[in-house]
């Protein structure tokens, strides 16, 4: 080999290695920035994360009550009354099983034997066996 060459060719490698980490800072540097301008939710938003959670849906009205008023903001005033809609209600009960009822006649599947097995059905099977 040349020593032009594997110069060449080992400075092309390491600019497209250095390339490759500049666009690896560059992604980094953008992923950053899109974490800080992210904006959080407002705590007004907190119940309906809350009202959103299985424990809510399993709970009593006066529990309900309670957990919605623990994330009200501050200086909010607390929830007296709340209605749930019917489907958070309760948590719908699994009904039992119903048993399988097969919805065909399987009178008709009983297998028909043949008596003479020493019939060849197929001429090829035959053949082959003549042969062997």
């Amino acid at each position: 080999m040349n020593v032009v060459t594997v110069l060449s060719s080992s400075v092309g490698i390491n600019l497209i290695g250095g390339g490759l980490i500049l666009v690896g800072i560059i992604l980094l540097g953008v992923t950053l920035s899109f974490w800080k301008a992210a904006v959080e939710d407002p705590e007004v938003l907190a119940p309906l994360e809350v009202m959103a959670d299985r424990r809510f849906a399993r709970a009593d009205d006066t529990h309900r009550l309670a957990l919605l008023n623990s994330v009200r903001p501050e200086g909010a005033d607390p929830v007296v009354h709340h209605v749930a809609p019917a489907m958070l209600a309760r948590e719908p009960i699994s009904e039992p099983k119903r048993p399988y009822r097969d919805p065909f006649n399987h009178a008709d599947d009983s297998v028909d034997v043949v008596e003479n097995t020493a019939v060849i059905i197929d001429p090829l099977l035959n053949i082959n066996q003549e042969k062997y």
